[in-house]
């Protein structure tokens, strides 16, 4: 994909746009489409997009949030699909509808998973339906993939894999070569991403997650019978996502206590291994969690209400430092007894002591996935 050298004369008649032309299939990512379209035209993808922008290290960023104007009106010059077209790739609007502020202040943008960007690889931040890739003409992988509350395949039922069957590695489909021919191989042991065996999706966790696909398509979400906005609605789920990583980090208690009264079941209730924001989790804590939150969704304020008087919850339980409480459950929070603010983070203790069982388990898969990375 090299660009004609500006002292021939006649350079000016050279079409500099693509052999062959690649449509945007449905919902495409912008990384997989370009993907795609370097390895239709019979070249690496990492030499598809060094000829249209030479002096930008694309993969070594993520595409799906965004290019800039220049970087858009340079595609769209050599693909012929029209700029307006391409932002829709993008994941910054729905980002930015669920973010509570500008997306430039997160490091993590709220609810898409992460990549976890080192160069050309990556951590994760991506995933897929076997039996859609399968049934799929040519494979491509969607934008709601990227989605953190996306954890099934409403189509087929299926739990969504994030990582080769056969290696583990993660999705990287910029790193497929041209001999590859199609987005439907690891790019780590070449392996078929289609020949893997499916698992069921816990059906809560897919309404979770259809009722979300549901507040980003309305514009808005319920909770009870008060209206939200989606990013009200989003940090409600936040708030409550982080009350149940709190409780499944003890064994008893009253926040256990919580977790009965609402009906869900605190035996399945685990803490992520890594300890990581859900951006970063693999899809089947990420489904564990997100099928707890949809039952404590779904109790309403009244049947929360209730559950936290029945556990004899405090205000200090529900409230966390770091975060603030959500307008929506406010009300709820100050008919408790006690303070806001009081013992909801422990403070570090500095005095040499051997750390907690649990805090050494989450150092160590961190560890664990800091090398299997490194050694990829």
């Amino acid at each position: 994909m090299g660009t004609p050298h500006p002292r021939h004369t006649r350079n000016a008649l050279v079409n500099e746009g693509w052999a062959l032309p690649v449509a945007l299939q449905p919902d495409e990512l912008l990384s997989s489409w370009l993907a795609r379209a370097a390895l239709t035209q019979g070249c690496d993808p990492l030499v598809l997009t060094g000829s249209i922008w030479p002096s930008w290290r694309v993969w070594a960023r993520d595409p799906d949030r965004g290019l800039s104007k220049a970087q858009v009106d340079a595609l769209a010059s050599v693909s012929g699909i029209d700029t307006s077209t391409l932002h829709t790739t993008s994941l910054r609007t729905t980002a930015a509808t669920i973010a509570r502020g500008p997306l430039e202040s997160y490091a993590i943008w709220p609810w898409i998973l992460a990549q976890g960007t080192r160069n050309r690889m990556r951590h994760g931040g991506l995933q897929y339906c076997p039996i859609c890739l399968k049934e799929d003409g040519k494979p491509y992988f969607r934008r709601q993939w990227r989605l953190a509350w996306h954890t099934g395949c409403v189509k087929h039922g299926v739990l969504l894999a994030d990582r080769c069957t056969h290696c583990h590695a993660p999705l990287e489909p910029h790193r497929l070569s041209a001999e590859d021919g199609h987005l439907a191989r690891c790019a780590t042991c070449v392996s078929d991403l289609r020949q893997v065996d499916t698992l069921p999706v816990v059906e809560s966790a897919l309404t979770f997650q259809n009722t979300a696909d549901d507040v980003l398509t309305t514009g808005v979400g319920v909770y009870g019978t008060t209206q939200l906005s989606p990013a009200d609605w989003f940090e409600l789920s936040r708030y409550f996502l982080t009350i149940l990583r709190k409780a499944s980090l003890t064994q008893s208690g009253k926040l256990r206590a919580l977790i009965r009264e609402l009906g869900i079941n605190s035996v399945q209730l685990n803490p992520p291994a890594t300890g990581l924001p859900l951006e970063l989790l693999p899809v089947g804590e990420r489904m564990q969690l997100l099928s707890a939150l949809w039952r404590l969704l779904s109790a309403g304020p009244e049947g929360f209400r209730a559950a936290t008087h029945a556990a004899l919850l405090t205000r200090g339980y529900l409230h966390h430092t770091k975060q603030p409480v959500p307008a929506s459950v406010l009300t709820l929070l100050e008919s408790l007894p006690g303070q806001i603010g009081i013992g909801s983070y422990p403070a570090r203790d500095k005095s040499g002591a051997p750390r907690s069982k649990q805090t050494v388990m989450r150092m160590h898969a961190r560890l664990l996935r800091r090398m299997n990375a490194a050694s990829r």
